[in-house]
């Protein structure tokens, strides 16, 4: 376990799945991929910008924000002496964390799970099962709150 990517999507739920990720990072001298999956911007009938002005800056002031996130939780991990970087994607969660896992090569996944009833699953869909099915490298699932 020498390459561990942490899919984060809110910061309240960020230190609970660091944690777990400086437990084993500690233990098996792992480097650290703190991963946030942006949504991909909307396509418009042109191709070019995609919605009012406003909505285009809240985009970009929220790309920044995560961005900031990222690199600040990547830091508080090097501080504490952990290997760790992190990586902002636009795109589909589920498609773009199989991305990273391919592309870091990682051998394991820590994201956060969310309590969900039978039908919110049945129309939805569950990311984490999403993610067992397709990757060969274990998942750890760690409850969180929405």
């Amino acid at each position: 376990m020498k390459k561990i990517l942490v899919a984060i999507n809110v910061e309240k739920n960020a230190d609970r799945l660091l944690g777990k990720a400086e437990e084993i990072a500690r233990a098996f001298g792992s480097k650290v991929w703190i991963l946030h999956v942006s949504e991909a911007d909307p396509d418009d009938f042109l191709g070019l910008e995609a919605g009012p002005q406003f909505a285009q800056d809240k985009r970009v002031e929220n790309r920044k924000k995560e961005k900031d996130l990222v690199q600040r939780l990547a830091a508080g991990l090097q501080q504490k002496d952990i290997k760790a970087e992190g990586v902002q994607l636009e795109g589909s969660t589920v498609k773009m964390i199989k991305a990273a896992v391919r592309d870091l090569d990682a051998d394991l996944i820590i994201a956060g799970h969310h309590r969900r009833n039978f039908f919110y699953q049945m129309f939805v869909g569950s990311i984490e099962q999403d993610l067992m099915e397709d990757l060969n490298i274990p998942v750890m699932l760690v409850p969180v709150k929405y």
